[in-house]
């Protein structure tokens, strides 16, 4: 397994991989580790929501950060569905769009993609793209 800080997975396997998982859009791809953040897609809609990219990069930094915090201070907490034993994922709604959080062995991946998309396949391909 790769550590924490690993240089991550290759950006064009990353969008590859998980525009075949996905049925609908993916509106965003972010990938972060203990001390990085790599922000691989955004859609055009969603980057049209922020004022510039540095407003969009502050924020999903600060929801990756909250995740990372949530994931490791609570280990399992509500909502939470462990679908590998070293993988945990939760996903909510947010402005219209589903934010699926796939977090492993602290590395983790930040996915928007249409409210009613699928959650398994997309989570079993990020945990393949996080080395699990």
């Amino acid at each position: 397994m790769n550590s924490a800080n690993w240089p991550g997975p290759d950006r064009g396997v990353v969008l590859q991989s998980l525009g075949d998982a996905v049925e609908g859009s993916l509106d965003l791809v972010a990938v972060y580790g203990a001390t990085s953040f790599d922000l691989f897609h955004v859609g055009d809609e969603l980057s049209d929501s922020f004022d510039d990219r540095e407003d969009l990069v502050r924020r999903l930094t600060s929801l990756a950060e909250e995740t990372r915090r949530d994931f490791v201070r609570h280990g399992l907490f509500s909502g939470l569905r462990p679908t590998h034993e070293r993988v945990e994922y939760k996903s909510r709604e947010v402005d219209g769009r589903k934010l699926l959080q796939v977090y492993c062995g602290g590395r983790g991946m930040l996915l928007f993609v249409s409210p009613d998309e699928p959650e398994e396949q997309l989570v079993r391909t990020a945990m393949g793209l996080l080395g699990v």
